[in-house]
């Protein structure tokens, strides 16, 4: 029902919804497509401290589907989940507003959101760099992703060519990164590189693990790179956990310790500096990986933290799988240690 049909315009007009959004925006909150819009627009209403307010109206659903109209766009054209990203949503919104109100067709800008000059991550981090030290890596990853986002969003919803590229770009830093002349386990400190990991753990989780696991546990490993490609390229949601555990973990072959190593030397550091959504993903991933190397209690404990944080996480499900039933009353510690998360 149209806003202005409601009599509540007198006391929130569109404008003001505006602003909320706009304040929200500050909050550096995470946003999720999955979220939908009411539901986003129940958390930008709770934030403003309007609920009592909003309550208070003759009709006040709607103003919930006058603000969900709003966020609606946004939300249909991202890609992934957004993290720290009410501040971009919040500017996506004015622009579409100021569209809406011109009452035209937004300038041609080569199919990018934003008409400014691209800034490459590395350059626009040491930008904004406080002091001469280099960017830490947590930097560089927010930085990345926000490159990310912003080459990537259309008009007509994310750019495929976008996606492609930064999923072929991991794909070799990888490479590049696991020929890299350190010690085994030693951490990498080629920030640039992991940054791009850093994005694709956030926006392609289960096909980065994919490409990863099956360049480290393969009977062929390591793989080439059109291999590597190959695999990241995959839809996340067309990554099939079951037959990967089957070829990588079931097929009874020893893996090479020191190419897990060198493995956990690249996630050691993502894991540290990446947004949690993604530091989770990297622990279900090692938990695998634990499992390849026959350590049980290990992978057991970092299956249960992902599990426990996201419980849709398949790569630690899987682990969970193929391992033994736990003692009843050893479980009930672990869902107290975990904070009231079941373990399983």
């Amino acid at each position: 029902m149209p806003l202005e049909n409601t009599g509540a315009e007198e006391r929130i007009t569109r404008e003001t919804m505006i602003g909320w959004i706009e304040h929200w925006g500050e909050s550096y909150d995470d946003v999720r497509p999955d979220d939908g819009a009411v539901r986003l627009a129940n958390r930008i209403i709770e934030y403003n401290e309007m609920t009592e307010t909003v309550e208070d109206l003759g009709n006040p659903d709607a103003v919930y589907d006058e603000l969900a109209s709003i966020l609606q766009p946004v939300l249909s054209s991202m890609d992934g989940t957004c993290f720290a990203g009410s501040e971009w949503f919040a500017g996506e919104v004015d622009r579409m507003e100021a569209d809406r109100i011109n009452g035209g067709q937004p300038e041609e800008t080569d199919g990018l959101v934003s008409e400014g000059p691209r800034i490459p991550f590395i350059v626009e981090a040491e930008a904004t760099a406080a002091d001469t030290d280099e960017p830490p890596l947590d930097e560089l990853i927010t930085a990345a992703t926000r490159e990310y986002l912003d080459s990537g969003m259309t008009y007509d919803g994310f750019s495929e060519h976008v996606r492609t590229t930064w999923r072929n770009a991991a794909a070799y830093d990888w490479s590049k990164l696991m020929a890299e002349q350190r010690s085994t386990g030693e951490w990498s400190s080629d920030a640039n590189r992991l940054a791009v990991l850093g994005v694709t753990m956030q926006f392609a989780p289960e096909s980065t693990c994919m490409m990863i696991a099956s360049d480290i546990l393969a009977e062929n490993a390591p793989l080439s790179l059109p291999a590597l490609r190959e695999r990241i390229n995959t839809p996340d949601g067309m990554v099939n956990t079951d037959l990967l555990f089957s070829r990588l973990i079931d097929n009874g072959t020893t893996p090479d310790p020191a190419r897990i190593g060198m493995a956990m030397g690249i996630l050691g550091p993502l894991e540290a500096n990446a947004p949690t959504d993604a530091c989770y993903r990297i622990i279900g991933l090692k938990a695998m990986l634990s499992l390849a190397m026959g350590d049980g209690e290990q992978a057991r404990e970092l299956a249960e933290q992902a599990i426990g944080y996201d419980a849709s996480d398949r790569f630690a499900s899987s682990v969970l799988d193929r391992l033994p039933e736990t003692d009843p009353a050893m479980e009930a510690t672990n869902v107290w240690e975990n904070g009231g998360h079941l373990g399983r």
